[in-house]
C-alpha cells in the first residue's frame, strides 16, 4: 500500500506529496554508490520521493526556490543540504569537493562533443569550436556529478570563474547538474558572475538574430573606480581600442581582479581542441602530461580567447547567462538563509536599528534622500532582492537580443558604458537596463559609499570577525532578536577569504542554551594560510602543503563541506557539521554544532585571548584575539587573521 506524507514548504508555498518507499538500506546504498555506479542511489531507497502526483516532466525547472511552476508542482524542503563556493575556476578544488563530499560524487561517463566532434587538420585549424556557447550535448569531460540520495541539494554560493584556470570545466559540471537534478541545485549571485554581465556592454554586442559580434568597440573612458580622486584637467586614462582581445586583457587585469584569467582561457580552450582532435576526454590536469594532451602545435589566438569570453558571456546564449538565469542574491531552506557575502548592516546606523534595516539601493530615493522601500521583513526583502535581479537579467538578455544596428544607432551609443560612472541610475543604454544589478554587485559607489550589498557585504573585517557586530554586546544581542524574530539559524555565506577552514561565528541567544551560527565558507586562500605557534601555550608544529600545481590559492589538499540536516516537517536544523581538509594535510570534522550539550561547543566560533603569534615565514610576532574553529583529533584548530592572511595553530 502507498503511503502519502504531507510536508510544509518554504514561504510562499503550501504542500507536495511525498512517496515513501519501503525498501533498501540508505547506507549500503550509499556505499555500493560510491564503489560501483559512481553516486547513483537506488530509485526506491528510502529518500525517494514523487514531485507531483500530477506532473510527468522530472526535469522540469522552478523560478525560485520556493516558487510553483507550471504544473503546479511544488518544492519541498530537503533533508540534508551541502554547501560550496567561491571556487573561481579552480577544477581541481571542485573535484576535490565532489569525491570527498557526503552529498555528491562522480560517475564515468563518455565524453560528448555535439556538433563539434569534426576531424580537425593536425594543429586545430579549420575546425569549429565552442567557445562557451551553452550546448547541452557538448560535455568534453569523463565524469559529471551526481547526488548520493535522493532528498538533498546542492547550493553554489557564488563566483564561478577568474582564477582557476578551468572556468568552462566548473560552470559546465554546475550547469550540467543543475539540468538532471532542476530542483536540488541552486545558485547564487557572487560579485564575479555579476560583473560578467559588463562583457557584453565593454567588448561589443552581439546581435541576436545573426549569431555574430560587432567589430567596433564600444566608446570607453575608463572605469569609476579608477577615475574617483581625478581632477577635471587630469588626463583620461587610455583604454585599448585597437582590438577585442587587448581590451579584455586590460578589463581582466585592472578591473576583475584576473590577472591570469586571459592566459588560463587560452590554455583551456586549446585543451578542448586537442580533446576534440584525438577524441578523447579533456584534461583537467595541470602536471605534466602526455605527449597528445600536451600538444604545441595547437594554437590558440588572442582574438579567439575573446571570443571565447564574448560567447560564454552572451546574454543569449552563453553558458554565464545560464547560470545568472537560474541564480538568486539570496536563498532560504526552512531556518537556514545563503547569500554570497553578508547581511548589509551598516555600522554607522543606531545599534537598536540597523539589524532591522533592509536596503533596496535601486529604488529611487524620496526627495528626503531616504529610500522608502516598505520592507520591514526578511521574507519581503529576500523577495524583492531576487525580484530585482530576475528583471535585471532578462533586460541584460534583453540587450543582447537587440540587433546590431540597433544598438550602433541608438541614440545612448555616444554615452560609453556603464562602468565609467557607476552607480544604480546610470543613464547610459546598458545602464538604464541592467546597470542596477552591475552596480549591487559592486563595493562601493562613484562618490566612495558603500553599495550595502549582500554580495559585497562581509562578516569579516581586516582578518576577523566585524568587532562593530560581534564584538559589541548590544550589538550581538540586537542581532540574535532578529535572527529569533525570523527564525534564523545559520547563516551561509562565502566572497571573503577566511583561511584553509570555515570560520564559525557563534551567536548566543540571550537568556537561552540555544545559539545561532554565522559561518563564512571562502576558503579560496587555503594554499597561503600559514602555520604558526601561539606563546605561552601548549601548541603543535605544523606546515602548509602550499599551492603546488594548484594556479589558484586553494592549494591541492585543502577542502571544506559544511553539512546541514532539516527537519523536513518544521525547517528547524537538526544538525551542523563541517569536514574538510585543511592546508597541512590533516583531516578534520566538527560533531553537532547545534547541540548544546557538546562541550566542544561551547568554544567554538568564539573569541579566545589575546595571544601572542609567531609567524614562522617572516619571524614576526603578531598580538591579537584567536578564534576556536574546529577539533583535529585530539587538539584543537585556531585562528587568527589579518588583512587577508590567516594563521592557523592548533592547541590542546
Amino acid at each position: 500500500m502507498q503511503r502519502l506524507y504531507l510536508y510544509p514548504t518554504l514561504p510562499f508555498a503550501s504542500f507536495i506529496v511525498r512517496r515513501r518507499c519501503r525498501h533498501h538500506d540508505v547506507n549500503f546504498l550509499h556505499k555500493q554508490s560510491r564503489e560501483h555506479d559512481g553516486g547513483i542511489v537506488h530509485p526506491c531507497s528510502p529518500f525517494c520521493y514523487q514531485r507531483s502526483v500530477s506532473s510527468s516532466n522530472s526535469t522540469q525547472q522552478h523560478t525560485s526556490s520556493s516558487s510553483i511552476d507550471n504544473n503546479d508542482t511544488v518544492f519541498k524542503l530537503p533533508s540534508h543540504i551541502t554547501f560550496l563556493t567561491d571556487v573561481e575556476g579552480d577544477g581541481l578544488y571542485f573535484d576535490r569537493f565532489v569525491r570527498h563530499s557526503q552529498i555528491v560524487g562522480f560517475r564515468p561517463i563518455s565524453p560528448s562533443f555535439g556538433r563539434y566532434a569534426v576531424k580537425q587538420g593536425e594543429n586545430g585549424s579549420g575546425g569549429k569550436w565552442n567557445y562557451g556557447h551553452y550546448d547541452e550535448e557538448y560535455f568534453p569531460y569523463d565524469k559529471e556529478v551526481v547526488f548520493l540520495d535522493d532528498n538533498s541539494i546542492l547550493v553554489y554560493g557564488g563566483d564561478v570563474w577568474d582564477k582557476g584556470g578551468l572556468d568552462l570545466y566548473v560552470m559546465r559540471q554546475l550547469l550540467s547538474l543543475r539540468r538532471r537534478y532542476p530542483d536540488r541545485v541552486h545558485f547564487l549571485m557572487g560579485n564575479r558572475d555579476i560583473n560578467k554581465m559588463r562583457i557584453v556592454d565593454e567588448l561589443g554586442w552581439f546581435d541576436g538574430n545573426t549569431g555574430e559580434t560587432t567589430t567596433t568597440l564600444p566608446k570607453h573612458e575608463g572605469v569609476y573606480w579608477h577615475l574617483r580622486g581625478l581632477l577635471p584637467t587630469d588626463p583620461k586614462p587610455s583604454i585599448p581600442s585597437n582590438s577585442a582581445a587587448d581590451r579584455l586583457k586590460w578589463m581582466l587585469n585592472n578591473t576583475m581582479g584576473s590577472i591570469h584569467a586571459f592566459e588560463f582561457r587560452r590554455d583551456e580552450l586549446r585543451r578542448e581542441r586537442i580533446a576534440i582532435m584525438h577524441e578523447t576526454c579533456v584534461s583537467t590536469s595541470f602536471e605534466v602530461e602526455d605527449p597528445i594532451r600536451s600538444n604545441d602545435s595547437v594554437a590558440v589566438s588572442d582574438d579567439e580567447v575573446a571570443q571565447s569570453y564574448i560567447s560564454s558571456c552572451c546574454p543569449i546564449s552563453g553558458i554565464m547567462s545560464q547560470y545568472l538565469m537560474h541564480a538568486k542574491l539570496v536563498l532560504r531552506f526552512g531556518s537556514v538563509l545563503f547569500m554570497h557575502g553578508a547581511l548589509p548592516i551598516d555600522s554607522k546606523i543606531d545599534a537598536d536599528d540597523q539589524f532591522n534595516h533592509f536596503p533596496t539601493p535601486w529604488l529611487r530615493p524620496s526627495n528626503d534622500g531616504s529610500t522608502a522601500s516598505g520592507i520591514n521583513s526578511l521574507a519581503e526583502w529576500i523577495e524583492a532582492l531576487n525580484g530585482f535581479a530576475s528583471s535585471q537579467v532578462k533586460a541584460w538578455k534583453d540587450f543582447g537580443q537587440a540587433p546590431r544596428s540597433t544598438l550602433l544607432n541608438s541614440s545612448d551609443d555616444d554615452d560609453g558604458v556603464w562602468a565609467t560612472n557607476g552607480g544604480y541610475f546610470n543613464n547610459t543604454r546598458a545602464g538604464k537596463m541592467f546597470g542596477a544589478l552591475m552596480q549591487y554587485g559592486m563595493g562601493r559607489l562613484s562618490d566612495n559609499a558603500t553599495t550595502q550589498s549582500c554580495v559585497y557585504s562581509s562578516w569579516m573585517h581586516n582578518g576577523l570577525p566585524r568587532e562593530d557586530i560581534f564584538g559589541c554586546k548590544n550589538s550581538m544581542m540586537t542581532f540574535s532578536r532578529l535572527l529569533r524574530k525570523e527564525g534564523i539559524q545559520i547563516i551561509l555565506t562565502g566572497h571573503r577569504p577566511v583561511g584553509d577552514a570555515p570560520w564559525p561565528i557563534k551567536i548566543q541567544h540571550d537568556g537561552e542554551n540555544a545559539s545561532a551560527w554565522v559561518l563564512p565558507c571562502d576558503t579560496s586562500y587555503s594554499g597561503d594560510t600559514r602555520w604558526t605557534n601561539i606563546e605561552g601555550l601548549e601548541s603543535f608544529d605544523s606546515n602548509s602543503l602550499g599551492r603546488g600545481f594548484a594556479k589558484s590559492g586553494r592549494g591541492e589538499v585543502a577542502f571544506s563541506e559544511p553539512l546541514i540536516r532539516l527537519c523536513p516537517a518544521t525547517g528547524n536544523v537538526n544538525s551542523l557539521q563541517i569536514h574538510g581538509c585543511l592546508s597541512d594535510g590533516s583531516y578534520y570534522k566538527t560533531e553537532n554544532m547545534m547541540n548544546v550539550d557538546d562541550c566542544d561547543n561551547l568554544v567554538y566560533g568564539r573569541s579566545h585571548g589575546p595571544a601572542v603569534f609567531k609567524d614562522k615565514e617572516s619571524g614576526d610576532s603578531k598580538e591579537g584575539m584567536f578564534w576556536v574553529k574546529s577539533r583535529v583529533g585530539d587538539r584543537h584548530l585556531v585562528s587568527f587573521g589579518k588583512g587577508y592572511h590567516v594563521w592557523n595553530s592548533y592547541i590542546t
